[in-house]
């Protein structure tokens, strides 16, 4: 018999068998009729106990009990509990039974705080405002008929006979440790994956993501430790290396786990934030082992299993259950690989060669762009470039998509697109999300551009994610170096501390630095067994990680680091800094600045001005300012 003791009262029990063990608990759980939770309350300066089924309303009081009369315990229980089974309506023999099966009591510490909760609650609901003196079978018998929370579910004496009854007849069921520890870690996992985000707040976030990054390693734990049967350690390595980056730093910053993957959480949407071909093969192929695993342990049905092999493919995946728009975008698609005739020079071949890598770079740098937009960061820069000839180029591009940039009118192409009727263009990756245009757009409103100078800008070399791939090799040689790493592992750690730092400040709000550089380092602690601190000793490595983290670049934030996006002020803000002079009024220079510069874009301004609280004198004359720019 299991009997889950709270600490106050172990002394109590120390005559009797101690088996504080994770299989003790295992068998607990495992076995609830069988449990029992211990505690007692003080009353006139005498300890009084109180046992609660685990699984029933079964409850046992015992008065005085002491260092004494400790040892009769045991007896004393079973004697009341024969009473109450007989008040239960069940047989003498079943009793008979029912003890023999559960055997000598193990003692272990309590299990279920809900337990302790609802025994204290007996307490001070139904003993303690007893007037007259009771005897302990009269509070036993009235603990019975309390209607008890087990779980999800209430339990009443009428379901306690149906419990015993059919558990009948009676049999402690042995448990595999590892498959009772996978079951519970997956059950979090599936209960995590419910977790809705817009409910939480910053706080509640991350100790979400937290808690789902602690199951996951405790899940792979488990997965690694069968996978090493079958596989080399350097394939068991690659596994680790694998699901932990694809789990831990792309799928649990979304709050969602294995159980819920979908497409944004998908192994090929990593192909939009510099994850290469390669790299995502392998975590498809470390995420099917984890699957197959899962199914062989009956955690997953074959149909679950079928849902994630999806997200393995080799090719992407089309989700759109639109017929008539996939074959619209089928068509786009193959429009790439049709030759076109050489397009007509617009200005001069140098200076249409120049656009060509302007275009390229704000793709590159934000993902998305309209062509208005372009034409005034270009102009911005290029005075001599005036909007007619522009607007003939972007024409003529239309004949021509590259895999560099697409040009569309969304006016004509996709209606049911939630983006300004404008040209835009972007990126052939979001091509692939019918989902991300739109949400690329409206994060992007009200955000100034990132605008490097001319001669970075049209380098057609310039990638949003180059820079931070030109520091693997320093990396690499610090690790090397300084911290006696080598061949695969050395590779390995630079490889993924580069992606954590990049995934870390995925998303839409931005997140701190410093707490990436933290994830980074126990990260090449835990996984390589370096004892890596923020001293002066680790200065050279901790500079070099926040030189990469501050320096990688965001299309989703307009082209901005983490660190510049800090410093950067949105419209709003900039707005909100002006001076209200109803004498002279008038935007502020930073204002006009940016948009004779094409940093802010004046429609957006205009917007923002349109549906602000501002006076409307104010607005009206704010709004006739920024349309004359």
């Amino acid at each position: 018999m299991f009997i889950n003791v709270e600490k106050k009262a172990q002394k109590l029990f120390n005559t009797y068998q101690q088996a504080m063990s994770e299989e003790t608990v295992a068998g607990a759980l495992a076995n609830p009729l069988f449990s029992w939770h211990a505690t007692y309350y003080t009353a006139k300066r005498k300890k009084n106990m109180i046992f609660l089924n685990d699984a029933t309303t079964m409850a046992i009081v015992l008065f005085d009990v002491n260092a004494k009369n400790k040892q009769t315990i045991k007896e004393r229980f079973e004697k009341q509990l024969a009473i109450i089974w007989q008040e239960l309506g069940l047989s003498a023999e079943s009793l008979t039974d029912y003890l023999a099966t559960g055997g000598d009591w193990q003692i272990n510490k309590t299990i279920h705080p809900l337990q302790v909760k609802t025994i204290t609650d007996f307490y001070q609901n139904v003993i303690k405002p007893q007037k007259t003196s009771t005897n302990e079978i009269d509070l036993a018998k009235a603990l019975l008929k309390k209607v008890q929370q087990k779980g999800r579910i209430y339990v009443g004496k009428g379901e306690t006979v149906k419990v015993i009854e059919m558990a009948q007849p009676f049999s402690i069921k042995h448990v595999n440790l590892e498959e009772l520890y996978l079951k519970e870690i997956t059950n979090k996992l599936k209960k995590l994956s419910q977790v809705d985000g817009e409910k939480l707040t910053a706080d509640g976030v991350d100790n979400a993501i937290q808690q789902i990054q602690d199951a996951n390693n405790q899940l792979l734990d488990l997965f690694l430790a069968d996978a090493k049967h079958n596989y080399s350690t350097k394939t068991i390595r690659r596994y680790r290396d694998n699901l932990q980056f694809y789990l831990n730093e792309w799928v649990a910053y979304r709050l969602s786990t294995i159980f819920n993957l979908d497409i944004q959480t998908s192994v090929d949407e990593l192909e939009f934030h510099g994850v290469g071909k390669t790299e995502r093969t392998n975590i498809k192929a470390s995420l099917k082992k984890l699957a197959k695993y899962l199914k062989d342990k009956d955690i997953i049905s074959d149909n679950e299993y079928d849902d994630i092999l999806v997200y393995t493919q080799k090719d992407p995946v089309d989700f759109d259950e639109d017929e008539e728009e996939d074959q619209t975008i089928e068509d786009f698609l193959a429009s790439l690989f049709s030759e076109s005739d050489k397009l007509p020079v617009v200005f001069d071949p140098q200076t249409d060669k120049m656009i060509d890598e302007y275009l390229k770079s704000f793709v590159a740098l934000y993902g998305l762009i309209s062509a208005q937009q372009a034409y005034q960061i270009i102009h911005g820069q290029n005075p001599s470039i005036d909007k007619e000839r522009f607007d003939q180029y972007i024409q003529n591009k239309f004949n021509e998509m590259t895999m560099e940039y697409f040009i569309i009118d969304f006016r004509e192409e996709f209606r049911d697109v939630d983006i300004a009727p404008e040209i835009f263009i972007f990126s052939p990756l979001l091509i692939k999300d019918g989902d991300r245009l739109p949400s690329f757009y409206k994060h992007q409103q009200g955000l100034p551009y990132y605008i490097p100078e001319k001669e970075v800008l049209i380098d057609n070399k310039f990638n949003p994610f180059a820079n931070i791939s030109n520091y693997q090799q320093d990396l690499e040689e610090l690790l090397a170096n300084q911290y006696g790493l080598s061949g695969d592992d050395v590779k390995g750690a630079a490889f993924l501390s580069l992606y954590q730092l990049k995934m870390s400040a995925y998303g839409l709000e931005l997140s701190s630095v410093n707490e990436a550089i933290n994830k980074v380092v126990a990260f090449l602690n835990e996984e390589h067994s370096l004892s890596v601190k923020q001293d002066k000793t680790n200065e050279p490595l901790i500079k070099l990680l926040v030189l990469i983290a501050t320096n990688i670049r965001r299309p989703w934030n307009r082209g901005w680091s983490n660190y510049e996006l800090l410093m950067t002020k949105d419209i709003a803000k900039l707005v909100a800094e002006m001076e209200i002079n109803l004498e002279d009024l008038k935007l502020s220079n930073e204002i006009i600045s940016g948009i004779q510069a094409g940093i802010i874009n004046r429609d957006e301004l205009l917007n923002f001005l349109e549906n602000s609280n501002l006076p409307p004198k104010v607005i009206s004359k704010l709004y006739k300012q920024a349309e004359e720019l």
